[in-house]
């Protein structure tokens, strides 16, 4: 079985390392321009107070960066450890569960995983998250039989690494709770269980002003773009079936919605099957049901509140997602032959990404390459956004761009009155200028749009010259 794994990890990792050299997207511009731009102090002073995220991630990839530099593989890596790592992990906590072959077709389902490929792709924290979660819930299980000091000692770091990395997987918590009083266990056990929290309570407690202040700055930005909730994800069927929509199918989109749904239909069958058949023997895997279900439940009711329920973010539950559809498919007749169908469909779906560029991430790269060769000197380079677009800030040479803040700014004359020319960004329009104020403007200062140039991801990049 140790063969089988290695060659598991191998393939997992071959996946990840795959097409790897895209362009950064947002979210991984924002985390590059934050640990080059910031010292490891700077991170939590000038950096954290205006994000949404824990430090952790941040502090390993300024690390990481000051060594390897700041590629896009290089910036990137950290996360495909992560999620290479995972695949062991899973295979673990799996064999604890339920035996030998539920773990190694569980890590092998992870390793392909189209979903979790993306996110191991991805300069941010969520296979750092997804790791954490994995490697708490692994030592969960072993302090609850016959535990060591050291397993102890490992249990309490993992927590404390899921609350420094991201926000969300903390409600894997109360699942761990719940496990307990389930069980019934004795007070030495709680106890011991008690004080494995103490590290992660004194990191969030030193960390709640910076949350406070994340909070707050979350909260009036949806006050300004109110259409951003949708972005951070709603209470709603559409984002719950989305779950699991991508847990199925990772990334990828098929047209018309017709055959995508058709796609989803048929994917959708064998993990029903083995999802139901877990349910059936669900009390030698509670601890899996409670990973799985606790999270998703807490997540989807607190998102009633503030919005956050997106499947990327729930990312660090697709492990008991897994397990249990193996659980479940791994005694029945014909078991295998899904369970082999399964990985089937998980090679195509993550190679469809892999392969297609259509879907690779947003390329700013090649848009900001164009607009830095073709925009004169005197022609603004206008984006609605309260900063500069993080990629190109990162991508630009020039760097000349202007972000119009609306609604609280207006006053887009000033920046346009001396140029016979300008160039505006069509990217999050939709959000942050639903009713396109910036075109009705810049049209009243006598400008017309001439042609329009598109960019995957970023776009459409139109062109305007006054009259």
């Amino acid at each position: 079985m140790r063969k089988t794994l290695l060659a598991i990890m191998v393939l997992g990792m071959a996946l990840r390392l795959t097409a790897i050299n895209q362009s950064l997207w947002m979210d991984e511009a924002i985390s590059a321009l934050a640990v080059k731009g910031h010292s490891f102090l700077g991170l939590i002073t000038n950096f954290a107070p205006g994000d949404t995220h824990p430090p952790l991630f941040y502090f390993i990839l300024k690390f990481w960066t000051q060594i390897f530099g700041y590629s896009e593989i290089s910036l990137r890596l950290p996360s495909v450890i992560f999620g290479a790592m995972t695949i062991p992990v899973v295979y673990l906590i799996g064999k604890r569960v339920a035996g030998e072959k539920v773990g190694i077709f569980s890590a092998l389902l992870i390793a392909t995983s189209g979903l979790h490929v993306y996110y191991s792709q991805e300069a941010r924290m969520y296979a750092l998250s997804t790791f954490a979660v994995s490697l708490a819930i692994y030592f969960f299980l072993k302090i609850g039989q016959n535990a060591k000091k050291a397993d102890w000692f490992i249990f309490s770091l993992s927590l404390l690494l899921v609350g420094a990395s991201d926000y969300l997987p903390l409600l894997t918590i109360p699942a761990l709770w719940i496990w307990g009083f389930l069980l019934k266990k004795h007070w030495n056990w709680w106890k011991s269980f008690l004080l494995a929290h103490v590290p992660l309570i004194i990191f969030l407690s030193l960390w709640e002003p910076i949350f406070r202040a994340q909070s707050l700055g979350t909260r009036n930005y949806l006050l300004t773009f109110p259409a951003w909730a949708s972005v951070l994800g709603t209470a709603s069927f559409q984002s719950l079936s989305l779950v699991w929509i991508k847990f199925i199918l990772g990334r990828i989109s098929f047209s018309p919605n017709a055959l995508y749904g058709f796609i989803v239909f048929l994917a959708s069958i064998a993990f029903v099957v083995g999802l139901f058949n877990s349910s059936k023997k669900y009390k030698e895997v509670r601890i899996v049901w409670l990973w799985l279900i606790v999270p998703l439940v807490l997540a989807f009711v607190g998102a009633i509140f503030i919005p956050g329920f997106s499947y990327f973010r729930l990312l660090f539950i697709l492990p008991a997602f897994y397990l249990l559809v193996v659980y479940g498919l791994e005694e029945i007749h014909y078991g295998y032959l899904i369970i082999l169908a399964i990985f089937s469909m998980n090679l195509f779906f993550a190679g469809t990404y892999l392969f297609n560029r259509d879907f690779w991430r947003e390329d700013w790269r090649t848009a900001v390459s164009f607009i830095d060769k073709r925009a004169k000197a005197d022609e603004p380079i206008l984006m609605v956004y309260p900063d500069t677009f993080s990629p190109y800030q990162w991508y630009s040479s020039r760097n000349s761009a202007k972000a119009i803040n609306l609604p609280l700014n207006k006053n887009i004359t000033k920046l346009v009155i001396n140029s016979r020319a300008l160039y505006t960004f069509d990217y999050l329009l939709d959000l942050t200028d639903p009713s396109r104020t910036l075109f009705q403007e810049i049209k009243a200062d006598g400008f017309r749009e001439i042609n329009v140039y598109s960019f995957r991801g970023v776009g459409q990049i139109r062109y305007w010259v006054k009259i």
